[in-house]
């Protein structure tokens, strides 16, 4: 298939995130327009506790103005590692800390500038309180690892949204 070429690109808002066009050549010849939401790199944290547990947060989203249920996550500062990143937003969101955090795999979105980064840390222990932003308000599960992997699954309940990390965690963890 002949290369994509992008010929224009221009910031149609510029605020926590950004909205931005950008027009390519296709493989065709014809030209496309594409709105992409501008959004930093972020990290997605699989987690659980020495006993096993899933760490789970939940929050109100409002994308689709409803509460969602996922692993800790959160955006990776300037000049940060990503291990850092995952262990600060870790604690931050939970108050929980990781005696191990191993890097997964690294997913992009179609129209997302964005790139997330899956990791999963062991071991955890409650080790703080919540330090949460101004306008976070998280709540944390503890979830078996049995029930955690009939939740991700059950297609009655939509509110998961990191059923790609659950299923990289477990994998890594042999309980596939």
């Amino acid at each position: 298939m002949e290369s994509w070429v992008k010929t224009g690109e221009k910031v149609l808002f510029d605020g926590w995130r950004k909205l931005i066009q950008k027009t390519f050549k296709m493989p065709d010849q014809s030209e496309g327009v594409f709105d992409i939401i501008g959004n930093g790199d972020y990290v997605s944290v699989a987690a659980f506790t020495e006993n096993m547990e899933a760490i789970i947060v939940r929050q109100f989203r409002c994308g689709p103005e409803r509460y969602l249920t996922s692993f800790p996550e959160g955006y990776i500062e300037k000049g940060e590692s990503i291990e850092k990143a995952a262990r600060r937003e870790l604690i931050e969101e939970t108050g929980y800390e990781a005696g191990e955090v191993i890097f997964q795999k690294k997913i992009f979105r179609a129209y997302n500038t964005e790139q997330r980064y899956c990791l999963i840390a062991l071991n955890c222990k409650k080790v703080a309180e919540q330090k949460l932003d101004e306008k976070e308000f998280v709540e944390v599960n503890l979830m078996p690892l049995p029930e955690f992997r009939r939740f991700i699954k059950d297609d009655n309940d939509t509110s998961f949204h990191n059923v790609d990390s659950a299923y990289l965690a477990l994998d890594y963890l042999g309980k596939l």
